[in-house]
């Protein structure tokens, strides 16, 4: 679990987790509250270095582990080899999944041993899952926001399935929804290598989730593949869009086998508002039989509507209002963009290291990053992707997009905390310092790629972080 939902969460009776105050990896992180305990491991939710939140994940089955003191150790001899392949599992797993960068799916800061057992630190994000948005009704969700919250879950499996990767997991409790209502994939601590488009025989530790696992995931040897994610994805949305989950497969299989009615209902011509082809698209990847399924995500991608192309240019996402309605602003020259700067190669500080805001880096669809004084246009920070054509355009760009914005709130009288601008193909965020409002960051990102939600949390992060 990689998100707090803002409620209270108590002390579990679980007396294996760590407590509060406890240090990992040389003191770089310290444990601020438990989360919650799975077949795999435990969360919490901790401090780093630097004083930011984190999601922690340590490796600890109860199955075959115990604690003493702080350590893990195995329940006995006879578990002790399990035990041993479990961790180095989680590790091999936990380094792969560190590579993976998409909007969609959490990110993985670091992956370390400690305890004699492994850690990931994992990116802290705030929202409710799935499954408690539809049946503790946090939320209602509209036929056009399901339809897109499928759309980037289906590709981040197509991502996950490129890399030769299967989740293994995917559960309504396994997929988060930020207040922007950006879908994240998330603990893939079931996940498991498999040859792309390949399937896999696996015998060692699985998660089986009624209603949402493919029954070949019920079985030791069954053949698992990019069709069993797909199953379960498609579950998990059959859940948000009926309001309960599904039937479990093997129940399902059963029905099947004695030539009785498939106990789940086809969602196609029972609920209406959705476009058409998507209900059925639900449907066939939640086929009992792995071959009537799709066979991979992007075929699966192909049967999903599409949405319509949208011909902005720029888009405010604040509308802006004067604080005095009735007296017309007067009308002012518009601010031309900065002279653009030599850009030198990777980052440029000011004083040392006092202005990093290589963090900016981490942001999905990262293209450029810039401490500007919004008064005279000069860059006092940049980070900027080397593979990025013109470089010194995109600078301009920004530069110029920000100073206009923040001439913009002057005018009106108002501040706001982010500013959302989309250019053409690119996405820029401007975030005027709190400290001092003509100066401001901006961050340019890849609008195919780029996530808004998490690259204002990053942000503020490295907002937080500067010393000017």
């Amino acid at each position: 679990m990689a998100f707090d939902t803002s409620d209270t969460l108590t002390r579990s009776a679980c007396s294996d987790e760590l407590l509060p105050g406890t240090t990992l990896f040389h003191g770089q992180y310290r444990i601020t509250r438990y989360i919650n305990a799975g077949g795999f491991g435990i969360t919490y939710l901790a401090k780093d270095s630097l004083d930011r939140d984190v999601v922690i994940k340590e490796c600890f089955s109860s199955t075959f582990c115990r604690r003493t003191e702080s350590r893990v150790r195995a329940r006995s001899l006879s578990t002790r080899d399990q035990m041993q392949r479990i961790v180095k599992s989680f590790l091999n797993e936990a380094r792969a999944l560190a590579s993976l960068k998409h909007p969609n799916i959490v990110g993985v800061h670091q992956v370390f041993e400690d305890n004699d057992t492994a850690y990931m630190a994992l990116d802290y994000i705030r929202g409710h899952d799935l499954l408690e948005i539809v049946d503790e009704r946090k939320a209602t969700l509209t036929p056009d926001q399901i339809v897109t919250i499928a759309g980037k879950l289906v590709s981040a499996i197509a991502y996950i399935h490129g890399r030769g990767l299967l989740h293994c997991d995917i559960s309504p409790d396994n997929i988060f929804l930020t207040p922007e209502g950006e879908p994240i994939l998330i603990d893939f601590g079931a996940a498991r290598r498999s040859a792309q488009g390949e399937a896999q025989k696996y015998s060692g530790l699985s998660v089986v989730k009624d209603g949402y696992s493919p029954h070949e995931l019920y079985a030791a040897s069954g053949n698992s593949g990019p069709w069993s994610d797909i199953y379960s994805l498609a579950a998990s949305l059959y859940h948000a869009i009926a309001g309960r989950a599904p039937e479990n497969c093997q129940a399902r299989l059963a029905a099947m086998a004695e030539k009785r009615p498939d106990p789940v209902r086809r969602l196609a011509g029972r609920v209406a508002g959705y476009p058409a082809g998507f209900l059925e698209s639900i449907d066939r990847a939640m086929a009992v039989l792995p071959a009537a399924r799709f066979q991979s995500a992007t075929e699966w991608q192909r049967a999903l509507p599409q949405p319509e192309a949208k011909d902005r240019k720029v888009v405010l996402l604040r509308r802006l209002v004067p604080t005095d309605a009735g007296t017309e602003a007067p009308v002012r020259a518009a601010i031309p963009p900065a002279t653009p700067l030599p850009v030198r190669p990777r980052r440029t500080f000011l004083r040392g290291n006092e202005a990093d805001i290589s963090g900016l880096r981490r942001v999905s669809g990262f293209l450029g990053a810039w401490l500007v004084d919004g008064a005279t246009g000069q860059v006092l920070a940049a980070e900027q992707e080397d593979r990025h054509g013109d470089q010194g355009a995109l600078m301009a760009a920004a530069v110029g997009l920000g100073r206009a914005h923040i001439r913009a709130m002057e005018l009106v009288n108002d501040r706001v905390e982010d500013i959302v601008v989309t250019l053409g193909r690119q996405v820029h965020l401007i975030r005027p310092l709190a400290h001092s409002a003509r100066t401001f960051l901006c961050v340019a990102m890849d609008g195919e790629t780029a996530n808004p939600g998490l690259a204002r949390v990053q942000l503020r992060r490295v907002e937080q972080g500067l010393r000017l």
